[in-house]
Parts: structure tokens; sequence; C-alpha cells
């Protein structure tokens, strides 16, 4: 399909932007400790400007100095932090895009012990002592938002959006999920809809009538009671009718679901038909996003369901997204797979300090230039081609080296073939194609189907060696582990297992026993997945909607998750477990079992290092045969190894 339409210049209120891409706000913990601009948060931005977007939106701002609702936010609640935001703008403007602020609050979300305010006192969720907002209160936080629009505008910034969405504060006066108030605020849409729009009214008659304002709403919340698609039309009528220059619309409840940040198994172009609704209701703009391909966002164009089409994570995956799809360039892409793990991860968790993306190791640090062209040139050897392979010969290739591949199997890929096999994990062999066509692009000499014998890398004569051969399932010396009737998760993902229809007993409640499970169960066999840790699915981060969903799958597929129980042998027709995880002992349970799935981790495959003396070099170790572990942990470290060859 043509992607002409999509290159449109169109038209926000005074302001053309030069196409119909927007990037859409998205909290990176890239700010100073107090909100403040820095290097990394600019040169972020920046670069997605430089790559083609029209618009670029710098994520949620907070408005109220002990309010932010991320570590390191970006902060817009004071005229100290002008000066750095309009160093933001500027370097948008650099990149020939147009540049919008969000600005929101959150008070159920806050992290620094300041007391809770909520809507109403009867919402649900509230935690203990926290305050219904009182009508000083909201006039009060009215003021805060105008503020803020007003520095925005001093800043250079082209646009204000203002955040009623997900789960923040406006939202929970928009929906009669949050909103049980009895005043003026509450109960029927023009109560629920009174603050946003009163917040709308202050900011115009601060700023006049023509400086754009943008709305991000949810088009739907998802959830019974909540706020609907017919409310989304409402609001967006409404909001036209008091000035509002574009309406950005996205959707989800953040605790309820996850259709605002969607993982995997969450259909692409969800909100589109919704988006269409409110288009044919008002003559503002509208944007919609939700992580689309680029042949989803034609189409939905073409069909008149959007006029711009938002991108988040596609451009932290890649920020010349734009420009690749304007030349014709799509199969360069590095397409965002929907894992979660790197950018929304990193809010969630603890140990991460900013979010970065799986396979896009630059996000984040553009401000660094880390890809430098190499000052001596070298001949580098990597053997495996798994995503920590095909990463240390991607840069390495950039750095400028002379690069060769070796890989025993006729893909490249490695485990990652594997990740892309369960239930509604499809978009994960998006990243085995990036690196399939890219590595060729750049001259990476690959050559599958070749085993690296001594022969092979002694002839090669390599300054450098990084040996990438990943890692393989550990059997583990469990009584009757060898039965013919236990398989190993990846026999199963391959299809090379007999399970049998009888009942199926999975060893190992990590991601892959989980993802195993749901592939059997979605066959409608009987699973029980056994587990020594207290939860099952440690290993996957919570919160992103990745455990969610598949925890919720397994459920209503009747999968029954036994964890605390250490597996103390297997016989033909059960699986013998203990409640005594440590050693085994105390109470033992027989699970019937047919088939037998063992998913108790990896081992790594390094039978090369000890050749080293005979092929000279120097040689490195990386990833999942060094340190079995997640693909994210092997693309960074593969990234980090190859920046320094």
């Amino acid at each position: 399909m043509s992607m002409d339409r999509l290159f449109e210049p169109v038209r926000i209120g005074p302001l053309t932007l030069r196409n119909r891409l927007v990037m859409t706000a998205m909290s990176t913990c890239f700010a100073g400790p107090r909100g403040e601009v820095n290097d990394r948060i600019a040169e972020y931005y920046a670069a997605r400007a430089a790559g083609g977007t029209a618009l670029i939106t710098v994520e949620e701002a907070y408005i109220h100095p002990m309010l932010p609702h991320v570590k390191n936010a970006l902060g817009a609640y004071g005229g100290h932090l002008v000066g750095g935001l309009a160093h933001l703008a500027r370097r948008i403007h650099d990149g020939g895009a147009l540049a919008s602020l969000q600005l929101g609050l959150y008070f159920r979300q806050q992290l620094n012990g300041f007391p809770s305010y909520t809507v109403s006192a009867d919402s649900p969720f509230r935690e203990p002592g926290c305050k219904e907002l009182n009508h000083e209160e909201i006039r009060y936080l009215t003021v805060l938002f105008a503020d803020a629009a007003e520095r925005t505008r001093a800043a250079g910034f082209d646009v204000v959006e203002i955040h009623a969405c997900h789960g923040c504060l406006l939202s929970e006066f928009l929906s009669p999920y949050w909103n049980k108030r009895k005043d003026e605020y509450g109960g029927d849409r023009a109560g629920r809809f009174r603050f946003p729009l009163e917040i709308l009214a202050e900011i115009r008659s601060r700023l006049g009538s023509e400086y754009p304002v943008i709305y991000r709403i949810s088009g739907s919340e998802f959830v019974p009671e909540g706020f609907s698609a017919e409310d989304a039309v409402a609001l967006s009528i409404a909001l036209e009718n008091a000035g509002v220059t574009a309406i950005n619309v996205s959707g989800g409840l953040g605790h309820k679901n996850h259709i605002a940040i969607p993982p995997s198994d969450v259909q692409r172009g969800l909100l589109l038909p919704i988006a269409k609704s409110i288009r044919e209701k008002v003559k503002v703009p509208v944007i919609v996003g939700n992580s689309m391909t680029p042949q989803i966002a034609a189409e939905a164009v073409e069909a008149g369901q959007a006029d711009l089409i938002g991108l988040g994570r596609p451009l932290i995956a890649d920020p010349e997204w734009p420009r690749k799809v304007a030349e014709g360039r799509i199969h360069e892409l590095r397409q965002c797979i929907r894992c979660n793990q790197g950018c929304f991860g990193a809010l969630r968790d603890p140990r991460r300090p900013f979010i970065s993306c799986m396979y896009n190791p630059v996000a984040g640090r553009e401000f660094e230039s880390p890809i430098t062209e190499a000052p001596v040139k070298k001949r580098v050897v990597v053997v495996g081609a798994g995503p920590a392979g095909c990463e240390a010969a991607r840069v390495a290739r950039l750095r400028g080296h002379e690069v060769i591949v070796l890989e025993k199997q006729d893909r490249v890929g490695g485990q990652f073939n594997l990740a892309a096999l369960p239930p509604k994990k499809g978009d994960f062999g998006k990243l085995v194609e990036f690196y399939a066509g890219e590595l060729p692009r750049l001259g990476v000499d690959v050559r599958l189907g070749t085993a690296a014998t001594t022969e092979l890398l002694k002839s090669l004569k390599a300054d450098v060696y990084v040996l990438a051969t990943g890692s393989t399932s550990s059997r583990p010396p469990i009584p009757g582990a060898d039965l013919p009737h236990v398989f190993m998760v990846p026999e199963v993902l391959w299809g090379q297992a007999a399970i049998d229809p009888g009942p199926v007993v999975v060893v190992g409640g990590g991601a892959s026993g989980l993802e195993t499970a749901d592939l059997i169960a979605g066959k409608g066999i009987e699973v029980t997945v056994i587990e020594v840790l207290d939860t099952a699915g440690r290993d996957i981060i919570g919160g992103i909607g990745v455990r969610e969903s598949l925890m919720s799958r397994l459920s209503a597929n009747g999968v029954t998750v036994l964890t605390g129980h250490r597996v103390v042998a297997i016989r033909e027709d059960a699986v013998i477990a203990s409640d005594r995880p440590l050693i085994g002992g105390g109470r033992e349970v027989a699970i019937p079992a047919r088939s037998v799935v063992l998913a108790l981790g990896m081992r790594p495959v390094d039978d090369l290092s000890a050749r080293q003396a005979e092929c000279g070099g120097t040689w490195h170790v990386v990833g999942d045969s060094r340190n079995p572990g997640n693909a994210f942990n092997a693309i960074h470290q593969a990234f980090e190894l190859a920046v320094g060859i």
C-alpha cells in the first residue's frame, strides 16, 4: 500500500505540520532530579525530530513541585525550568519538527509521600487517608495547569497538550468508574467534564484563542462502568466547542488493563473505530496511535479513521521511522515488538534508572553518540547469530570493522526464534527480521550453516573473536527426568514433542514455562504448572501488561499453577511434588501427567574459549553464553562490548 497519505502536510490550528506523524508522550525518566532538562532528554527528542516526525510531544511534565508521577520526571512547575525547556524546544526545532509539551497531574502515583487526593472519597482503589478534592483545591489545580501552559509557550513550544486519560487526575473526574461526586463536578457528563473544561477555559483566557491546545483523552477505558466510547465522542464535542485545537485519542486504564501501552497480545489499531466515531462528530484534527505499523497507519488515514498518526514506542525503537517509511525503506525499520521491557518496564522496575529499548540500546544515550568510527580497523569474527551476536556484529560493522558471523543454523535469531512461537508473541519475529536484513545491508559477512571449527577460526586470523553461542535447556537431576514422555521447552515449541492429549505438567513457572503452558492449554489440554517460588512469572516485569495478560489467559484456559512446591520425582503417570521446596520432604502430592515439560532454566554454551591459545586474537564471551538471562540484557551487553572494539 502507498504511504503517500502519511506524508501530506496537515494543519493544526495556525500550524502546518510537514506530515501526519506525531510523537506521543511517554515518560522516560531522563530529566534531572527536580525535573530539569539535561542533555540526555534534549538529544533524545532531537533525534526523533531529525528522523522526520512532524510534531514531537514531549513527555508529561508535572505541574506541582511535590507531585512527579515517575522518577526523574520532567517538570514545568516553576519559572526556573523555562530556560531548560526552551533549550529542549530549540533542539526539536533544529530537527525540523514542531514541539509540544504535555502537562499532567497524578495523585495516585506520587513518589515522595505527599498526601493523596482523589476525585471522590468513595472512588475505587482509594488509599486510606486519601482526601476528596474540594472546590478551592480544584480551582488551585486549574491555575497550576494554566501557569504551566504559560511557561510552555514562554519556552517556545508550539503546542501544549493536556493529559486527561490513563487514570490521571483529570481522567478520574471524567470517568464514572472513579467519579462518585454528588456536586457539580460529578454525576452526568456535564458534571464529570466540568474540571477539564475549566482548565481549557483558563488556558484560553491566558493564551488567547489561537495558541494550539491538544487534549489527550481516552477513547474508552475498556472497563465496566468506565469512561466509554460514547463519553469520548461527547467530550470531544464539548472540547471543540470550548476551543480545543485537536483531540489525541488513547485508551485503557493502567491498573485494570494495558491498552494504553499494549503488549503484543493486544490487537493493533484497537482504537481506530473509536477515533473514527470522534472524527465524524468534530472538525478539529484527531490523532490516534497505539503502536501502529506503517501499513495500519496508512490504511487508517485512507479510511478516514484519523487525521494524524501517533507514534510512541515505534519511535523509541527507531527514531528514523518516518524517514525510512517515506523513502520506501520499511524493510530497514527496527519495529517495536511490544515487549514493553525496555520502555514501560523501566517505569516499573526500580533497578532501571530510565527507559531504553530491547534492541535499540542508543535510546536515551543519543547525547553520548556512542557509536563512533574505530581508530583502528580490525577483523572481528562473531560466533553465533542470536540477538547478542547480531547486535555485536551490527555495532562493530558500524564502527568500520570487517565483521564475519558464523552461525551453525540456517537462519539468524538463535533462541529468539523460539520466543516468537508462543501465543500472542508473533511480533517478536520482527526483531529477527531486522537483524536478518540489517547485517547483510551493512556489509556483514553472515555465514549460515557454518560450524565454528578450530580450523576455520584459525584460518580467519581475526583480531577479535566474539563468542555469542547462547545457551541450551538444562535437564535437571530429577529422578525420571529422562523418561520418554519428558520433554524440554524447545522440543514443544518447535513441534518436535509428541504431547499426549492427557494431562500435562510443566515443571518451572518462569516465563518459558508459563508461555509453553499457554501454548499447550490453548489446544484444550489440561495443564498444571509447578513452580518452586511463591509466585509464578517472577522473571517477567509486573505492571507492564505482559505477565498480567499471560496469567489471565492461563486462568481462562483452566491452567492450575502450584507454587511453593519442588518436583522430587517424575513417574510414568505422575509428577511428585513436595511442599518443602528447599530439599524436599514434607507433604508430597502426585499430579497426574501423561506428558511432562521441563522449563528449569538454561545453561551457557561455551565450548570454544579453550581454543583461544590456538587461534590467537582477543576473545570475548557475550550474551547467554556468558550468563543466561533475557534478550534485553544480552543485546545491551553485546552493544557495550562492540562500541569498545
